[in-house]
């Protein structure tokens, strides 16, 4: 008993869908491709992926926006400095009022809050013993001192 060649096969179109067509062919068996189940799953599988990562794109191009507007922002706050030729020194301030050191720089007044009792007592030192005592401010707020140096010779 001889087993013929054509039993258990399967006939198959002559053509084959990976055969180069027209591309309005390719396109028309994509597209036909696209509407089948399985396919349309893997479809939304993968757009909801781009979603995904378009929401992370988002979030790091409004984080670099951020950055970028705070960055312009430290830079517009330029700093000044300059050598105080007096100052004030409030102790006991009104009730509710912070304890304050004024600096004369420039002839105008600028403030210090709540001085520790250490700068208290370094910057009537500084101007007993003729030191400089340096201010630092920035352009925003050039009334309210940032910081306080003193330079001993």
């Amino acid at each position: 008993m001889s087993i013929t060649p054509q039993m258990g096969q399967q006939q198959f179109p002559s053509t084959s869908p990976y055969q180069q067509q027209g591309s309005s062919g390719s396109l028309e068996q994509l597209n036909q491709l696209g509407q089948q189940q399985p396919f349309q799953q893997l479809l939304q599988q993968m757009g909801g992926q781009q979603q995904q990562h378009s929401g992370q794109n988002q979030q790091e191009q409004q984080i670099q926006q951020l950055t970028q507007s705070v960055v312009q922002q430290v830079q517009t706050q330029a700093l000044a400095a300059g050598v105080a030729d007096a100052f004030i020194d409030i102790v006991q301030p009104l009730p509710g009022q912070p304890q304050q050191i004024f600096l004369r720089i420039d002839n105008q007044f600028r403030s210090l809050a709540n001085p520790s009792p250490q700068l208290h007592q370094q910057i009537q030192e500084a101007f007993a013993f003729g030191h400089q005592v340096i201010g630092v401010w920035d352009g925003q707020s050039p009334n309210v001192l940032r910081s306080v140096r003193i330079q001993r010779f």
